[in-house]
C-alpha cells in the first residue's frame, strides 16, 4: 500500500515531469501540430543526433531542477504547505511526513526512480 507521500510523488512525477518530457519528445520528433512546436521542430531538426540528445538532457535537468526548487520552497517556508487527504479522510501535511520533500525525488528509491517513465 502506498503512503500519502508516495501517492503525491507519483502524481507529481507523472504529471509535472513525464508529461513535459513526453511533449518535448513529441515536439522534436515532429508530432506536435501547433505552430510554436512546428517552428521549434524545424529549428531543432538541423542538429546532429548527439547535440539533440544533449538538448534533451538539459531539458530534463531543467524540469528536475524546477521540481526540486518548488518542493524546496515548501520545505523552507513554514507558511506554505502541501496538504492532502488520506484514505480515512484525515488531512495530512506532506511537508510534515517527509524529512525533505525535494530529496524525495532522488535516489534509487526516490519518486523519479519509482514512478517516472524517463529515468
Amino acid at each position: 500500500m502506498k503512503t500519502v507521500l508516495d501517492e503525491f510523488g507519483e502524481r507529481l512525477i507523472r504529471n509535472a515531469r513525464d508529461v513535459p518530457i513526453r511533449q518535448f519528445d513529441a515536439t522534436v520528433s515532429g508530432h506536435m501540430k501547433d505552430a510554436e512546436s512546428k517552428q521549434l521542430y524545424q529549428e531543432l531538426s538541423v542538429l546532429p543526433p548527439k547535440q539533440l540528445e544533449l538538448v534533451r538532457k538539459i531539458f530534463i535537468r531543467a524540469v528536475d531542477e524546477t521540481l526540486h526548487h518548488v518542493l524546496r520552497t515548501f520545505e523552507q517556508n513554514k507558511d506554505l504547505d502541501i496538504v492532502t487527504t488520506s484514505s480515512d479522510g484525515t488531512k495530512v501535511s506532506l511537508t510534515d511526513k517527509s524529512d525533505g520533500l525535494s530529496g524525495e525525488l532522488y535516489t534509487e528509491d526516490g519518486w523519479i526512480a519509482k514512478f517516472s517513465q524517463y529515468r
